[in-house]
């Protein structure tokens, strides 16, 4: 396994993603869209127009451009990621909730984007952004997430 968040979850991992925020695909394409073609007001109008999109659950933290989500036996967690040539995670697990509390994992799949979307008892939804590179490991954590599924 290239990545790897055992120190993290404190338990070995059994399948893990590399993850971008909600929305965090389409921010850069309209971004870099309203800059080409209006300059920087169509950039800040591209942001100001997305950004409102992007907020997740209450209880999922901001963990910037890229984050980890990494699975144990007992846990589902959120690991900080370091930037880079390449995104690897960190030793900073930044929530993890306990794989019984989860009620469902689904990944939608997209060409260039798929939507990884994490549903917990309490109501709490946890939704990322994969991309391409990554369904693979997308796919492996949704897999492995359904045994806990009730």
């Amino acid at each position: 396994m290239a990545n790897d968040a055992s120190v993290a979850l404190g338990a070995p991992e059994i399948a893990g993603t590399l993850v971008n925020p909600k929305g965090f695909t389409k921010r850069r394409v309209a971004g870099a869209a309203g800059r080409e073609v209006a300059g920087l007001v169509g950039s800040a109008a591209a942001v100001l127009a997305t950004r409102d999109r992007a907020k997740g659950a209450a209880d999922l933290p901001d963990f910037g451009r890229v984050g980890y989500v990494a699975v144990s036996a007992t846990d589902v967690a959120v690991v900080k990621t370091k930037l880079g040539w390449k995104m690897t995670p960190t030793n900073e697990a930044l929530v993890r909730v306990p794989r019984s509390e989860l009620a469902s994992a689904e990944l939608e799949e997209g060409r260039m984007v798929s939507h990884l979307r994490l549903r917990f008892d309490n109501g709490q939804l946890w939704e990322f952004d994969v991309p391409r590179s990554d369904k693979k490991t997308a796919r492996a954590v949704v897999a492995a997430l359904e045994s806990s599924v009730s």
